[in-house]
């Protein structure tokens, strides 16, 4: 489950819980090479810092950095889910449905309330988040403008031109600039946690519900294509529940 591509894409960061927990693993982005990162502990949300040095989870009760070698780990906010890391460090997260930004000297501040899920834009200048629906936050003058007005939306990530993917009703769509939205019926569903390619505007990876379990996937947002990069087993979706 939730992939987050390296800054590069070579990489793909996910969860699985196939040994005895969700924890945070590490492949290749066409599913090779899969490293064990973390152990013991329910994982969740891993988000790829911008330099490529961290991989913040979300770890018992607070967002830990972890290198992708896996030596080293850190703790960068307790209480804390959904980190969002902006270009320059800054990592936004959510803290009792509230909307917090810390600093790289770890200087925390509330920047919205009623807010959750942050996704920062590639080029630092806005935050997509859920409130009722997508919204957007300005962070050059701090207005916020509703995108969509659905409960049900949720997941959002803002890809490098400026397009929201997120989900809906477990299916993906995409709000673009000019607040038009586009439904991704020909990709598979359910679906969640879409990850834009850092790089590549068409492919995007996500988690699918493949036979009972859930799976990482690459796609196209055009065409389709899609391309299982893990197979998960009856085995491992049932020690989650």
């Amino acid at each position: 489950m939730s992939p987050s591509w390296s800054p590069d894409g070579s990489r793909i960061a996910f969860l699985s819980n196939r040994a005895e927990g969700w924890d945070l693993y590490l492949m290749n982005a066409d599913g090779s090479g899969v490293e064990r990162l973390t152990t013991g502990a329910t994982s969740d949300d891993p988000a790829w810092s911008a330099d490529g040095r961290y991989i913040a989870v979300e770890r018992d009760h607070r967002i830990e950095a972890v290198t992708p070698d896996g030596q080293d780990r850190f703790a960068l906010a307790h209480d804390a889910s959904h980190p969002s890391w902006s270009p320059d460090g800054k990592l936004a997260f959510s803290r009792d449905r509230s909307l917090y930004i810390r600093e790289q000297d770890g200087f925390e501040s509330l920047a919205l309330r009623d807010a959750d899920q942050p996704s920062w834009s590639p080029d630092g200048s806005s935050m997509a988040f859920v409130r009722q629906g997508i919204c957007v936050l300005d962070l050059r003058t701090g207005v916020v403008t509703q995108r969509t007005h659905n409960p049900a939306d949720e997941s959002p990530a803002i890809a490098a031109d400026g397009d929201i993917i997120f989900v809906r009703n477990a299916a993906l769509a995409i709000i673009h600039p000019d607040d038009t939205i586009s439904d991704l019926r020909h990709l598979p569903s359910p679906a969640g946690a879409p990850a834009p390619h850092p790089t590549e505007l068409d492919r995007i990876a996500f988690q699918l519900h493949n036979g009972g379990n859930w799976d990482i996937a690459v796609a196209s947002l055009e065409h389709g294509n899609v391309e299982l990069l893990t197979s998960a087993t009856w085995t491992s979706w049932n020690a989650r529940v």
